[in-house]
């Protein structure tokens, strides 16, 4: 799964390097195997974002993806777009992200992140929750009455951005619900989005046995 992950996200035309960042020796050596350059990372990471942050100095260039490595049909055309609005959004975003129209049946689920965007693109807040809730309305209907959107798992962030991360505060709705984004919009930061052409495939994270065995399934199609 890791290995199709870096194969994917390198093949999109702006990525100058797939670098992978891991505390694991045992994923380390696959990946060189593979033939890409590893950065070893502290095992007190808690998130790919701060992972990624602690060896910020070792990368080069403006911007800097994270792609996580639960993602096995990652879309170089999602990696791709995502520079695209790096390069053209004024003044140029802090952080990107990916974002999609859910269907009503991903609505209840808490690994799905639903995202709050406001009229600029920008995100408001993210969630396990169903959010934003329509009241007055019997959940079911609500998609009739807005767009509720969906997150994929990736951000691109400017690297002065990224070489940041350090010094924003501690973030307790980021602990609350586990999600490394909401750190970022406590402390301030804007969190640009854009929307993708949506399918099985590129909004799959595998963040179960039920999720892996729908990637396997989905590999054989």
């Amino acid at each position: 799964m890791l290995q199709r992950v870096l194969n994917e996200a390198g093949t999109a035309p702006s990525i100058a390097e797939v670098v992978l960042c891991t505390d694991s020796s045992e994923v380390a050596d696959h990946a060189r195997d593979w033939g890409y350059r590893v950065l070893m990372t502290s095992p007190a990471c808690t998130s790919g974002s701060e992972r990624i942050a602690s060896v910020a100095d070792e990368l080069q260039g403006d911007v800097i993806i994270n792609v996580q490595g639960d993602q096995p049909f990652v879309d170089p055309d999602i990696v791709e777009s995502m520079c695209t609005v790096f390069r053209d959004r004024t003044p140029t975003p802090a952080v990107v992200t990916p974002v999609y129209p859910l269907p009503p049946e991903k609505l209840v689920n808490p690994d799905v992140v639903k995202v709050v965007i406001g009229t600029r693109h920008q995100a408001l807040y993210f969630s396990r929750a169903q959010v934003p809730y329509v009241r007055g309305v019997e959940p079911g209907q609500w998609q009739h009455h807005r767009v509720h959107w969906g997150h994929v798992g990736m951000y691109g962030y400017r690297a002065d951005v990224l070489r940041g991360w350090p010094d924003l505060a501690p973030s307790p709705l980021e602990n609350a619900e586990k999600l490394e984004q909401l750190r970022l919009l406590e402390n301030g930061i804007t969190i640009d989005t854009y929307e993708i052409v949506a399918h099985a495939r590129n909004t799959l994270s595998v963040d179960s046995p039920t999720d892996l065995e729908r990637a396997r399934s989905l590999v054989n199609e």
